[in-house]
């Protein structure tokens, strides 16, 4: 099984703050690569905005997109994020 690695703070920054930021990273990720392992070692801010755009973009993806070395605060607003997302599915 074929497995690629990208740092975000590499591709983008270390305080991810921008929607369009998400959106752009997403774009240009390889679409050949069955599972993509983002790299959030050394990222130190995610903003809502940001954490909403890379988790929707990520749903319409058809790789396997994980995540790993999440900081607790990135981890606690992703976690919020993804909760309030799966709750609006829910409600639809």
């Amino acid at each position: 099984m074929k497995v690629k690695e990208i740092k975000i703070e590499k591709e983008i920054y270390k305080k991810l703050g921008m929607r369009e930021s998400a959106e752009s990273f997403f774009k240009n990720l390889d679409n050949d690569v069955p599972t993509i392992i983002i790299d959030f070692d050394n990222v130190e801010f995610m903003s809502r905005s940001f954490a909403q755009e890379y988790i929707y973009q990520k749903t319409q993806r058809k790789n396997k997109i994980e995540e790993t070395n999440m900081s607790k605060f990135v981890k606690s607003m992703y976690d919020v994020v993804c909760n309030d997302y799966k709750k609006h599915l829910t409600n639809l």
